[in-house]
């Protein structure tokens, strides 16, 4: 695993090498690894960072996973803050029909019926 976070840091343009993995329990960590100092690819050092991931991080890995468009990632969250259909289509530029419409899609992909649904399946566990 060190190999692979080094190999991710050294190739990575930032530098810096960013993966999400699960414990034992099911809970998602995010780890990071970083070069300490500078020189060749045989003799660098790493710094390797693993914390537990935010509700935020853990919201958008599962929009992403669940195949979600961009703009089906932006109504989710909108979902999840508690706005209507009309205030989201406010806020996103688009209509009510497009909001819906793309509500249609999210349920299909994420496998619910309804906004609670949606939110109970996306809501990090307390």
């Amino acid at each position: 695993m060190m190999q692979v976070m080094a190999s991710g840091a050294s190739r990575a343009i930032s530098g810096t090498f960013r993966a999400r993995l699960r414990d034992a329990r099911g809970r998602w960590a995010v780890c990071r690894a970083s070069p300490l100092i500078d020189g060749s690819d045989d003799d660098k050092a790493y710094a390797v960072v693993l914390e537990p991931t935010t509700g935020d991080q853990l919201v958008s890995l599962l929009l992403v996973a669940y195949g979600l468009t961009a703009r089906e990632r932006d109504v989710c969250r909108e979902v999840m803050a508690g706005h209507s259909t009309m205030d989201i289509a406010g806020r996103l530029f688009i209509s009510a029909n497009t909001v819906q419409d793309h509500l249609k899609s999210v349920f299909s992909k994420v496998g619910v019926r309804s906004r609670g649904e949606l939110v109970a399946r996306l809501r990090p566990e307390p």
